[in-house]
């Protein structure tokens, strides 16, 4: 604990490069991530695309297949969702309505809970009956890709914003300690909490308790404010000395 007070009241920089590093650790663990998870869900793309499949839609109507009543269920965590392919139907009533998605004759039915969303089809499309496994293998590995180039600086970027609106926030807890950071300070000290914060939320996701904002926020909060006590009494230690 000493050697980060020291590093937030002495330090150079405002942190950015433990961001830089952290940003990337994150984003190479969600790339290892995808990489162990997204092909285990190329099966069942494959099953499903065998069993509805052929599609084809003219003029924001499908005409095949036709007068077709097809369900597929799928077990996501603790939660059920459908896919629905209806050809027998334009237009679905409330009561018709189930958890996931259905495709009618002229629309897509996202349903969520209670958030219902109607998309109309459009245009003139059509998706062949074959294997897609290798396709959907290249999509995954452009993702993983994607994350392992890209995502070091998207985290990054957000994360920078995130440390910017928590300085600001800790004006509060200088305010109440009666200690004054300057920004630099300020910077180093919401970074070394973020991330501490952060590495938090990941360790109790593993375990299935997940921190909502709210509670991130709080949490951040009351840990400038103990923190800046401890800052300002070493500061007041140093100037008796």
């Amino acid at each position: 604990m000493q050697k980060i007070i020291t590093y937030i009241k002495n330090g150079k920089g405002v942190g950015a490069l433990w961001l830089l590093l952290f940003a990337s650790l994150v984003a190479f663990y969600s790339a290892y991530t995808a990489s162990n998870i997204l092909p285990k869900a190329i099966p069942y793309i494959q099953q499903t695309a065998d069993e509805f499949l052929p599609l084809k839609v003219e003029k924001g109507k499908v005409v095949v297949p036709s007068d077709t009543l097809k369900t597929r269920t799928y077990q996501i965590g603790d939660e059920t969702a459908s896919l629905t392919l209806d050809t027998t139907k334009d237009f679905l009533e409330q009561e018709d309505l189930r958890e996931g998605v259905t495709i009618t004759r002229s629309y897509i039915y996202t349903v969520n809970g209670e958030n219902v969303r109607r998309q109309t089809l459009q245009g003139d499309f059509e998706l062949e009956k074959r294997d897609y496994t290798p396709l959907l293998q290249k999509i995954v590995d452009w993702v993983v890709l994607s994350i392992v180039v890209i995502g070091p600086f998207l985290n990054f970027m957000l994360f920078l914003i995130c440390v910017l609106f928590y300085a600001f926030c800790s004006g509060l807890a200088c305010l109440l300690n009666k200690t004054e950071l300057d920004f630099r300070t300020k910077m180093r000290f919401n970074t070394v909490l973020y991330i501490g914060v952060y590495v938090l939320t990941l360790v109790l996701s593993a375990f299935g308790l997940n921190l909502s904002f709210v509670a991130f926020f709080l949490l951040m909060i009351a840990l400038q404010i103990i923190l800046v006590k401890k800052i300002g009494t070493e500061k007041i230690q140093e100037k008796n000395q």
